[in-house]
């Protein structure tokens, strides 16, 4: 029996290190920093969160510095199975994203994922009702938080990515995104 191709990735993807994957690399190596014929270029990547491999998504943020230019790239991908139009067709379509944030976006995240967290936990919605609290990164990017009636309170928030929703550890991003910060200020 034929493994389909999203299992092998995801067993490929797990035995990745912690180290920038080429989702970000490439936008950053081809968008970010310019290339001439016969001269040198240097950029310097710091790899800022991965989320764990999933079924169907991925998303990691890689900060750079480039000169004076300083900023973050996220990338995101989802992958559909589509609909299957012979006996055996495991057809796969990936939809990647990529975001550019400023330092002053990153921050933006630090400072407000917080009220996100504090607005959520105040929430009372009632049975059947789902309450969502969002902050605008910018207009590719907005965080959401959702209280809802539940014996499991969520504690993770989803991450709208040009519409699409991922759904990842905060506290952890937003601790390695405080790190970030640091880094890339020097």
């Amino acid at each position: 029996m034929k493994k389909p191709f999203h299992f092998i990735l995801l067993l490929l993807s797990g035995c990745i290190p912690m180290e920038t994957r080429y989702l970000t690399e490439k936008y950053i190596k081809t968008r970010i920093e310019s290339h001439t014929t016969g001269e040198f270029s240097t950029i310097k990547l710091y790899s800022v969160y991965q989320s764990s491999p999933a079924y169907s998504s991925y998303i990691e943020f890689t900060g750079y510095k480039y000169g004076e230019k300083r900023g973050l790239i996220i990338g995101a991908d989802k992958y559909y199975l589509d609909r299957e139009k012979f006996k055996g067709d495991n057809t796969i379509f990936a939809d990647v994203s990529y975001i550019e944030l400023t330092l002053t976006e990153c921050q933006s995240i630090i400072d407000n994922y917080q009220t996100l967290v504090d607005k959520t936990n105040q929430s009372n919605p009632l049975t059947n009702e789902e309450i969502y609290h969002d902050y605008t990164v910018n207009n590719d990017l907005f965080i959401s938080y959702r209280a809802s009636v539940s014996d499991y309170p969520e504690l993770d928030a989803n991450l709208w990515i040009k519409g699409q929703k991922f759904i990842l550890n905060t506290d952890l991003m937003v601790k390695k995104l405080i790190k970030f910060m640091a880094y890339a200020k020097n």
